[in-house]
Parts: C-alpha cells; structure tokens; sequence
C-alpha cells in the first residue's frame, strides 16, 4: 500500500474502537501487522443525515409534517411510567434517564450483538426493570388508544344523532358568540374563565383541528365544547312560554350532544394522561351544567371527584407553598392565569364542602381537607385588574366581580365546620350544639356587605349598587337561598321532635322561618325579568329548594299543628308553592312528583280532601288554603303520628334526585 493520508479512520480501528492517525497504512495496523483498509462510506446524497429537498408549497406536505410532530408530542405525553427512582421509562424518553440517573439507553438489537460496551455499566436487574416497563407501557399504550373524529360544521343539530367518539364544533364565530352568552348569564357566578385566555386557546384549538390532527382533541377542546353545551340553552327566546318550551327541549338534546363530546375529549385526556387547568375548567362547566339537570346526581358526583383528582395532581392545592413558588413563577410567569388557577381551586373546594350537605351516601363527606391547602384566597378584584399583580385588592364592603365567589366560600366553609360538629345520630345533638352551629350562619349573614343583605335591597346605595351592576341582585337572592338551604337541613332532624324540647323548640321556629323565606324567595326569582329560557333554568335549578321549603312547612302543619295567624300564614305559602309545581308539572317530571307527594302527604294527615284532584284544584284562581284550614282540625291524633314518613319522604327526593330527570324531553 502506497504510503498517504486517509481522510476518514481505517477500517480495522473503526472495527477495534481505535484512535487512528489516518496515516495509509495507520500506525496501529503497522503494530499489528494488518492490512490498513480504507472506508467505503456511502456518497453524501444518501448519507443518513442528509437532507432531502422540501416543497413548501405543496400543503400536504406541512399538514404531514404537522401530524407527524402531534402523534410524536402525544406520545412523549403519554411516558408517565415513573419508576421509584423517578426515571421514565419510555422508548423516546431514555435520553433523558442518562441526565436524570446515570443509566445508559437500552441497547438496540444490534448493539447486543456486537457486545457493546455500554452495556457493562447497567446491572441486569436494572435493565430488566426498565425492559418490562417499557413493555407494559407500549402495551397499555396501544391498548388503551381512544381516537375521535373532529370536524368543525354550521349545522349543531348533528349532535343529537351522532355515534360516540364523533365530535361536531360549531365555527369559530358561532363558539365566539355562545361564549358571551356563556358570560352574560354564568360566568358572572363562576369566574373561573379568563376571557384573553379562552379567545387564545380556541384559535388554537380551531388551528389544530384544521391544520394538525381530526382524531386528537387539543388541549381546551373539553373546555369549548362545555361552554358550547353551556350557552347552547341559556340564549335568549321570545314569544310567549308556550310557544318557548318546545325550542328549549329541542336545544336540550342539542345540549346533550356537547356534553357528551365534551366527555369523550376529557376521556381521551384521561387515556393519554393528558391533565391539564383547561381540563379542570371543562368539568367545572360541567357540573354546573349537569346539576341544573339531574341534581346531585352520580354523574354530578363523579366529575367533581375527579376534578378534584386532577387539580390535586397539578398543584392547585399548593400553589402559594414556599417550594413550589419558585418552580411556579418560573414555568408559569403569568400572573392572570396563576389567579384563575386560585379561583378554579377555590371554587372546587367550596362545591366540594357545601355538597357534603346534601343527603345520601355521601353525606358528611368532603374530600378536600383544609389543612392540606397552602393556596391563597382569590383576591378581591374586578376582572380587568386580573392581569396587574400589583393591584391592590379592593375592601369586601365595594363591590368587585368576586364579591359573590369570596362569600359563597365563606358559607362553604360553615357547612364543612356543620359537617364535623354535627353528630350523625340526631338522638345525640344538644340545644346548645345546634344553637352554636345556627350562630355561625347567623354572623356570616350580618357579617354580608350592605348588597348582599336582603332587607337592604330597597335602600336609595343598594339601589344605585344594583343599577351599576346588574348582576348583583341575582347574586343576592342565590346566596339567600343558599343560607336557608343551609338553616333547612341544619334544622329538619329535630322539626318531628326531640327528647330536648328547647331543641324541638329552636329547630322549629328557625327551620320554618329559614322555609318560609325560602319560598318567598323563590316566588320573587321567577318572576325577575329574565328571557324564557334562562328562566326555566332558573325554575330547573331551583325547584329542589322550593320542594324542601314546602316539605318543611307541610311537616310543621302535620306534626306541630300551629294555630292562628301563623297557621293561616303557612297555608297560604304552600298553597302558593304547590300552585308553582303545579305550573311546571307539565314540562319538569320532578315538578310533578314533588307534588304528588306533597298532595298525598296532606291527604294522609287530614290536610287535604282525598276527593280533591291537586290539579282541577290548583288551576283555578281558588287559594288553598280554604281548602287546608277546611281539614285537619282535630282530625289528627299526634300519638299515631309516624315522623319516619316524613324521613322517608325527605330521603326520596333529597337523598337521591337523580332517581327522575328534572326536565322531561318527551
């Protein structure tokens, strides 16, 4: 061989791991005694990290390229299989394990063949490890694949005959336009939606459906369609309620449709575990949605639990801890979003503790604990200083856009302070027990800003308050609703009876007059000047209240037997309520049952003449109570009285309401 220069090392040092000094022949052939061969590599244009020409004007080409990059994001999201050293054991992801531990990537094939040395710094029982991992993840991968069918149309009647998995979103006009009915009439409750923010994740959402991928919901998507289902009922209709009702049913089963594309994004986040606020966000709606529906329902129930699930794994709970603010502001530096993030944690706790009121399984159950939380309190600010965290926050006595959000909370955490004080037995409470917990509900309610106070309302500054802010008198009333809701339940165990008669005494008097105010509350929200279809909605979501303030006055008739002007007062209040729930009977299903068991308990105890008809009766403009005060009196011998129907009845329909639809589509 003619002595020269090599311009790549020989083929003998490549072969042995060798320094070569490109010499022809090498030094190390020369020593070896080998004949120095040169490289044949192949020319540069089929080299393999050549690069191939590109044709940007072919859109094929970047649609390709685009999806290609989606499925490859997907599936880096996707490698949570976390060992106990906390390395991710993923094919793509084994780069990381040698930053991360020390472990080098899993040898290919080949590699074991050749007897690489990278191999003799793993241990078998390492790589064993990480080999069934990586197995077990590819298999749940596969298995656990859910793709969706996603396109964008004009036409949302298509969701009512829809197969599961396909997913129809109106344009993005139309999403912009359901979003500001989402706004006019819940977001003014909810606030856990930053307008900037949502604009800017449904482009987003609409550009990846359109240029990336059809079958991979983007992150929002669960949270557009929420609204959609959302909005999709609240918009406004005219003419007369009649003429309302059949649009509004028809717009339910287009609502049905959203809700149920909704779900099938969350449950292909779920796969792919794919967690995010916007996920959070979503549910929110949801459940919001859902309740004014079928009532504490185990769909209810479910998406709360898992919201809570999620949040706790993103940290909601812990934002404000001294170690994790510094990873915070520095992964998430704006300020906005990390106050939306307080307001979503917040107002999940407040669901979560002021629902372990209601009745049934779950009953005297929170699931999140307030000693686990280090996340501050929402600050008390109007919407357009959400962005400015030097804003200084505003006294409780102003009103501001958080107003209602910071005192439900307050209420919440009453009912989770009645929830652990609360003996389950009713046999165990003392006067003096139950007289504390109806204090603290007492000062929260003094303790209201002068908007917020019913006997207020008519004053020339809450007036003025109302005028400027139109959804303060709405937001008023919900939270006097609530607070009675909170006095009924509080206070139902001991209106039958109780060895303590100072407790039978206190529980009657304060759950009737809690009743009483909530009936006449309900009576003033449905006749507010509210559009035909938020107003239904509105009498939806609140005849569980109305029923529960009935059933209170009824029992006070049947088991205490007031006389007078108090007994005449009672009467006329439920013949009202019962005149309400005979208006809607027609169109809710639990309008009507609520009735009926109203009616058969008055017939039961001589209230009401078991040859009446509740329904020939009530459409008239007769009052009712002529007809209650006609009976009853002296007909009932206290003694035979069983309080166990009246316990029996409150556990049917508070217990478990989503034994019956509240609107019925038929």
């Amino acid at each position: 061989m003619m002595p020269g220069t090599q311009k790549n090392a020989c083929l003998s040092c490549r072969q042995r791991k060798l320094k070569c000094d490109r010499q022809r022949p090498c030094a190390n052939c020369v020593g070896r005694s080998v004949e120095c061969k040169q490289q044949l590599l192949p020319p540069p244009a089929v080299s393999r990290g050549a690069k191939r020409s590109l044709d940007e004007s072919d859109p094929s080409t970047i649609s390709s390229i685009l999806s290609r990059l989606d499925h490859i994001e997907a599936y880096i999201n996707r490698t949570n299989a976390v060992g106990g050293d906390g390395l991710v054991s993923t094919p793509i992801a084994t780069a990381l394990n040698t930053v991360k531990g020390g472990v080098p990537l899993r040898p290919s094939r080949s590699q074991a063949l050749l007897g690489n040395s990278s191999r003799q710094g793993v241990s078998s029982d390492r790589e064993s490890k990480f080999s069934r991992l990586s197995a077990n993840d590819d298999f749940l991968r596969h298995a656990l694949t859910h793709h969706l069918s996603i396109s964008i149309t004009g036409d949302c009647q298509l969701h009512r005959d829809l197969d599961s998995r396909h997913i129809r979103i109106p344009y993005i006009e139309e999403t912009f336009r359901l979003y500001q009915v989402y706004c006019d009439y819940v977001g003014q409750f909810q606030h856990i939606i930053f307008e900037p923010h949502f604009r800017a994740m449904t482009e987003e959402v609409y550009y990846h459906i359109s240029h990336v991928s059809k079958t991979t919901a983007p992150r929002g998507l669960a949270l557009v369609l929420a609204v959609v289902a959302m909005a999709t009922i609240l918009q406004p209709l005219h003419g007369s309620l009649g003429a309302a009702i059949p649009v509004l049913k028809e717009r339910l089963k287009v609502c049905a449709g959203y809700i149920r594309s909704s779900m099938d994004c969350l449950e292909q986040h779920r796969r792919r575990m794919d967690h995010t606020l916007e996920n959070v966000q979503a549910m929110l709606v949801l459940q919001f949605l859902i309740n004014h529906i079928e009532g504490f329902s185990p769909r209810f129930r479910a998406l709360m639990t898992e919201s809570i699930a999620i949040s706790h794994s993103l940290g909601l709970h812990r934002i404000d801890t001294p170690d994790t603010k510094r990873v915070v502001l520095r992964e998430e530096p704006d300020a906005a979003i990390q106050e939306i993030k307080r307001r979503v944690w917040w107002y999940l706790t407040a669901m979560d503790w002021m629902t372990s009121m209601a009745q049934g399984p779950n009953e005297a159950v929170y699931l999140i604990q307030p000693r686990h939380i280090s996340t501050m309190i929402p600050r008390h600010i109007n919407e357009d200083d959400l962005g400015n965290p030097r804003f200084e926050e505003r006294p409780l006595s102003e009103p501001t856009t958080m107003s209602y959000s910071l005192h439900r909370l307050k209420l919440a955490e009453i009912s989770r302070c009645i929830v652990d004080m609360a003996p389950q037995d009713p046999s165990n409470a003392t006067h003096e027990l139950v007289s504390a917990l109806d204090s603290k509900i007492d000062t929260l309610v003094q303790g209201f800003p002068e908007f917020f106070q019913s006997q207020l309302a008519e004053t020339d500054e809450v007036q003025d308050i109302d005028q400027r802010l139109s959804y303060i008198p709405l937001q008023r009333t919900i939270l006097s609703v609530m607070v009675d809701m909170l006095r009924c339940k509080l206070h139902f165990p001991y209106l039958t009876g109780h060895q303590s008669k100072a407790l039978h005494a206190f529980s009657r008097d304060a759950g009737v007059r809690a009743a009483r105010h909530l009936l006449t509350t309900h009576r003033d929200m449905i006749t507010t000047d509210v559009k035909h279809s938020a107003d239904f909605m509105k009498i939806q979501g609140t005849v569980l209240h109305m029923f529960i303030g009935a059933l209170i006055v009824a029992t006070d008739l049947c088991c205490n037997q007031p006389q007078g002007e108090d007994r005449a007062n009672q009467l006329s209040e439920l013949s009202a309520a019962m005149r309400q729930l005979e208006s809607i009977r027609q169109h809710s299903r639990i309008a009507a049952i609520f009735l009926e068991a109203l009616t058969q308990l008055l017939v039961k105890h001589g209230l009401w003449p078991p040859e009446k008809n509740v329904s020939t009766t009530l459409s008239t403009e007769t009052v009712l109570a002529p007809n209650l005060d006609s009976y009853g009196n002296g007909q009932m011998d206290i003694p035979d009285f069983d309080p166990c129907a009246f316990e029996e009845l409150w556990a049917t329909f508070v217990e478990q309401p989503a034994a019956v639809d509240l609107i019925d589509l038929s």
